[in-house]
């Protein structure tokens, strides 16, 4: 039985979509793990005044800004890490 076009499509796009996560989006998540969460880290110093001040953060409050970056550097960032052999198996077909 040969492989169907929906199905070689699929594949295809999984490799595409764990190129874009190994290459783009670990690396990115990696860092802002690094840089928000670290003893002393943009976690520690950002307040509420900070975002305030600036505009295009208006209405945005701190907890959102951990919660999302708690979203991006553990729960995201842990389901990459815990998957990276299977995601780079794919990814090395691209």
């Amino acid at each position: 039985m040969s492989i169907t076009t929906l199905e070689s499509n699929t594949v295809s796009n999984g490799i595409k979509a764990c190129n874009l996560v190994l290459q783009q989006l670990k690396p990115l998540l990696d860092s802002l793990d690094a840089i928000y969460n670290a003893a002393g880290g943009v976690k520690e110093t950002l307040t509420q005044d900070d975002l305030d001040g600036v505009t295009s953060f208006s209405n945005l409050t701190k907890a959102q800004v951990d919660d999302a970056m708690y979203a991006l550097t553990s729960s995201i960032k842990g389901a990459i890490d815990s998957a990276y052999s299977q995601l780079a198996e794919l990814a090395a077909r691209g």
